[in-house]
């Protein structure tokens, strides 16, 4: 998929927007993780060797924004774990886009069609889906049947309603 060219013209301003102050380093894409919990166990991950304690940490929607706001970036990925778990996760993208940052909901995508209608389309908003390769490869990597196929029917129907999906 190609780089909207609005998307580019906003971060491409903001990179010669740090030139013109003369700063030689500067953020560019903020990696916000509100949980590190998944409702998976895959075989390679290491997070969910992670205790307790640091799994069920959950950051509120004001910590992200705040995040956010003083990083700076214009671009805030949001990785897992499994982010559409978080409670708060409709109302933390919301906040992030009502902020003009590109935001990238990275997710396993077992969730997402069940909570699309916490979203809106923007185009400050796109969902990366993670896919370890083509069904029996993926499903052997993520230790279950039936998650590609899940993933796959959850693009679908994120791209019927107007979302941007990369995978």
């Amino acid at each position: 998929m190609a780089i909207p060219f609005f998307k580019e013209m906003r971060i491409g301003g903001y990179m010669m927007k740090q030139k013109l102050l003369g700063r030689k380093r500067y953020p560019l894409v903020l990696m916000l993780e509100p949980l590190f919990r998944c409702n998976l166990a895959c075989v390679g991950c290491g997070k969910i060797d992670y205790p307790d304690a640091i799994l069920n940490r959950r950051m509120s929607a004001q910590e992200c924004w705040d995040a956010a706001d003083e990083c700076g970036a214009p671009m805030v990925a949001i990785p897992g774990g499994e982010p559409l778990i978080h409670k708060e996760i409709g109302e933390i993208v919301r906040g992030l886009v009502a902020r003009n940052k590109f935001v990238s909901l990275c997710s396993i995508a077992l969730l997402l069609e069940k909570k699309l209608d916490l979203f809106e389309p923007s185009t400050y908003l796109f969902f990366s889906v993670h896919l370890d390769g083509l069904k029996d490869h993926h499903d052997k990597a993520v230790s279950q049947k039936g998650v590609f196929d899940r993933a796959v029917s959850a693009i679908k129907a994120a791209k019927a309603k107007g979302f941007a999906v990369n995978v």
